[in-house]
């Protein structure tokens, strides 16, 4: 990884949209503009939104939301996170999300890498809404099958068993 010395913006229009899991996800800042140094990925989530418990081998992750509420769970437990607030989880850190209602977050990881993941496990859409559904098997299995290659180990199931 190279010296980071330029400043990279992102921006909210002209973004590619994925459907990644039951998100809308955007790649506002992909860390290629960063040599590799951060990543910035807006997700709209749907309510009930619940990745499986997983961990990042090798980033650290910043989770900002903008609007909406969402649970934050760890093995030590649940926080609360409304609108306006953020959660950093070290790497290595199980963790997973939960929407308690539909929710848009912005998730930054050092050094960079969520951005191609998103890209590799999602589906390029045209539709910017926020999916209505679960995620389905074909989607489930995309993430199991790039998790690994992006440093990130599923360790259990969503909380509450839901998705």
């Amino acid at each position: 990884m190279s010296e980071f010395t330029t400043p990279a913006f992102g921006t909210t229009t002209g973004a590619q949209a994925y459907e990644f899991l039951d998100t809308t996800s955007f790649v506002r800042v992909p860390s290629e503009a960063t040599d590799g140094h951060h990543s910035v990925v807006e997700m709209r989530l749907r309510e009930g939104h619940a990745p499986p418990m997983h961990v990042h081998e090798r980033a650290d992750e910043v989770i900002h939301v903008v609007d909406g509420e969402l649970e934050a769970h760890t093995p030590d437990g649940v926080i609360v996170v409304a609108a306006g607030g953020s959660i950093v989880f070290p790497r290595g850190e199980e963790h997973s999300l939960v929407a308690r209602e539909e929710t848009t977050i912005v998730t930054s990881a050092t050094p960079g890498g969520f951005d191609e993941f998103v890209k590799t496990a999602g589906e390029p859409t045209d539709d910017e809404s926020v999916p209505s559904r679960p995620p389905d098997e074909d989607a489930i299995d995309r993430v199991m099958e790039a998790a690994p290659v992006h440093g990130i180990d599923i360790v259990g199931p969503p909380p509450g068993g839901s998705q």
